[in-house]
Formats: C-alpha cells, sequence, structure tokens
C-alpha cells in the first residue's frame, strides 16, 4: 500500500472537480484527485454540449442565469479552445410562448444578457431551417461547449503547480478519526495498487455520485438525482442553438456540436446514479418537440442516444417544491453533520463549474489559512494532453 501525504483530496474528475485541483493549485494548495474512471466521464461528459447564456433561467431561477451569464463570459476569456461561438435563438411559435416573451426579455434585461428580437421572417433568413410557424426569434449569446477539454485542461494546469492525478482508482473509503475525516483509501483499477492518503481535507466533487462517496464515511447526504434523455441527429440544419422560448421543459433545446445536432433534454428523478435506462418515450418526446422548431430533423438519421444524472440538492430546511432549483451548494459537513475535514460540493451546471469551485477552494482554504486569491477566472486554460 503506498503511503501518501497530502493537504487536499478532492474525489471525482469532472468539470468541477478539476476545476477545484487546478484552483487549489494555482493558490499554492498541495492537492491530489481521485477518479473511479477517466475524465469527464460521468455527467460532464455526457450531457448537451450547451454553453449557457443563462437565458434559459432568466424566469425560473435567476440566481442560476446571472451565474452562468457571468461564467458564459468567463469561459469565453479562459478556455476559446474548447467553445464554438455558435449563438443562439430562443424562439416563439404559438400564443403561450408570445406570452411569455415579455418576461424573459425582462429577466434577461435583469440580469445584463444581450439580447436582439427578431421577426420570425428574419430569424429564418438567418436560420433557413426554422419552423415556418416562428413567429419571432431572440438573439442571446448561447455557444457550444466540449467538457472533455475543460477538464483536461484543467489538469494540465493543475499538474504545472505540482497536483497529482489518479485516474481508474476509486475511492473505497472516508479515514475518520473521531468527528473527523482524515483522508482516503482507494484502489486502482489498473494493477490493483492500494493508495492511503492523509489529508487536511477531502472535497467531495463526485457528482451524482456525491451521495454515496459521503457514505463511505458514515456522512449523511441526500441528492435529488434527476435524469436527462439526449437524441442525436446526423447532420447540422441550424448554425445556432435553438431553444423554445417558454419556461423550461423537456425537448426544447437543439444544440449544434461537432457535425451534429443533440436534441434535449428530459428530466426524469432516478435513484441510482449507475443504474437507469433510455425510455422510448423520452426519445419520442424529444424529437416531438424539437421537430416543431426545425420540421427537418423529421427526415434525419438518428446516430445515437444517450442520458446523464444532474445531481442537483434541495437544502433540508427549505420548503418542498416540485422543480429543484439549479443553484450549486458548498456544504462544510462540520456545520452541517458535525463531521470536519469534509466538504461536498453539488448542484450547478457545467457552466458554472469554474465558479463552484472557487467557491469550493475559498471554503477550504479558510479552513487551512491559506491566503491566496482565486486567479482561475484571470489564467487561460491550457491545451490539455
Amino acid at each position: 500500500m503506498q503511503q501518501l501525504e497530502t493537504q487536499v483530496v478532492v474525489i471525482g474528475g469532472g468539470a468541477t472537480g478539476t476545476a477545484v485541483l487546478r484552483d487549489l493549485a494555482m493558490r499554492g494548495v498541495a492537492a491530489v484527485l481521485f477518479e473511479r474512471g477517466n475524465l469527464s466521464e460521468g455527467t460532464t461528459g455526457n450531457f448537451h454540449g450547451l454553453l449557457h447564456s443563462g437565458g434559459r433561467y432568466v424566469v425560473s431561477d435567476r440566481r442560476t442565469a446571472e451565474e452562468c451569464h457571468a461564467e458564459n463570459q468567463i469561459l469565453r476569456r479562459i478556455a476559446p479552445q474548447a467553445i464554438e461561438e455558435t449563438g443562439g435563438l430562443f424562439v416563439a411559435l404559438d400564443d403561450a410562448d408570445e406570452e411569455y416573451l415579455p418576461r424573459f426579455l425582462e429577466g434577461c434585461a435583469a440580469v445584463g444578457i444581450p439580447t436582439t428580437v427578431l421577426s420570425g421572417a428574419e430569424a429564418r433568413r438567418e436560420e433557413p431551417h426554422l419552423s415556418p410557424a416562428v413567429r419571432q426569434a431572440v438573439v442571446v449569446p448561447d455557444g457550444s461547449i466540449d467538457g472533455w477539454d475543460l477538464c483536461t485542461g484543467s489538469v494540465a494546469a493543475a499538474k504545472e503547480y505540482g497536483a497529482r492525478v489518479f485516474l481508474y482508482t476509486p475511492v473505497t473509503e472516508l479515514i475518520r478519526a473521531g468527528e473527523r475525516v482524515v483522508g482516503v483509501r482507494a484502489v486502482s483499477q489498473a494493477d490493483g495498487e492500494e493508495y492511503q492518503v492523509r489529508a487536511e481535507y477531502v472535497v467531495n466533487a463526485a457528482g451524482p455520485w456525491a451521495g454515496q462517496i459521503a457514505a463511505l464515511g458514515g456522512v449523511p447526504l441526500s441528492l435529488a438525482l434527476d435524469k436527462g434523455t439526449m437524441v442525436v441527429l446526423d447532420g447540422r440544419p441550424v448554425k445556432r442553438v435553438i431553444n423554445r422560448c417558454r419556461y423550461p421543459a423537456d425537448g426544447d433545446i437543439i444544440v449544434p456540436v461537432g457535425t451534429a445536432i443533440v436534441l434535449g433534454t428530459t428530466s426524469v428523478p432516478v435513484t441510482d446514479p449507475d443504474n437507469f435506462v433510455v425510455e422510448e418515450w423520452e426519445i419520442d418526446k424529444v424529437l416531438d418537440e424539437c421537430v416543431q422548431m426545425v420540421p427537418l430533423i423529421d427526415e434525419m438519421g438518428l446516430q445515437r442516444v444517450f442520458a446523464a444524472v444532474r445531481p442537483l440538492y434541495k437544502p433540508p430546511d427549505e420548503p418542498e417544491v416540485d422543480v429543484v432549483s439549479r443553484v450549486f451548494y458548498v456544504l462544510d459537513h462540520e456545520e452541517l453533520d458535525g463531521v470536519g475535514g469534509f466538504i461536498t460540493i453539488t448542484g450547478g451546471k457545467l457552466t458554472t463549474a469554474r465558479l463552484m469551485a472557487e467557491r469550493t477552494a475559498d471554503a477550504v482554504c479558510a479552513k487551512l489559512g491559506v491566503d491566496a486569491p482565486c486567479r482561475t477566472h484571470e489564467e487561460p486554460l491550457p491545451l490539455g494532453a
């Protein structure tokens, strides 16, 4: 068994975990990351590819909209290699959409998202395959983003500052000393090598598996796991991200990614992030909704379908709601559960992963007595290996 010591162990190799590793390393904190598979293998590698402008949430979730809008601009500046500047449209097709439109524009203005309103004819000149039913469209700064590039870039940056990364090495235990987590045990799937790592803090950035990681140390953590199904079609009939101008619902996003389009998404509660299936009704729902915006979809070839699980969190002291917010939470388990040395970062979106990491690193550094500012919003993200 290899015996290691570090200041912080980060668990999870998705966009958030790798961003936490980068942020800590840039602040001079010794950090090690463990990931049970490859980078971006979980939710990060199985989302629809949308770099959010914030528009989707300006009516339903103002805080998330503000965070997405700010991080959209930062990511364009620090990680242009991961982004395609597609732009986006929110299209109104019927009376209900047009009734929603003023609230949408008001929300965008409040957040600071730049918009331009087009007539249906103007929108179709920009995107000829839009439905004749489109009455109005709103231009927003959506884009397409590659989660793999974000993860590999964060890891490359973190390694430059001395961080270590262990892939295909799942954590098997959170080591406790009384009411404190003091490290982890992990086992390599490649060669069976065992690791025992002593650390001052452990950061749980395992996405929908965060509850399982917490349980390894006897720490309670209840997440609202939510499956989203995506449909990939061969070809790219639109240049921009196309959104339905309405309150967020199933099947209202079309994202150009590479030479294809990704249609999304659904929202279905699940209990196990490793045990779920894509159901036929989900595929039909997504296709039926998206074809209303771009009728050519009905003639396109289906390339594949896939799904990911969102790790949503509702604080126990908040009232019950039908839809759990997409905001993120930095959970200090010393305050919540009386267990020191352990912090969970959960919720949020890929677009806000850098900000999530900044807030997590702020919390960890405050615990460690490290007085170093965040610089991840200033330094460009390197190309990953």
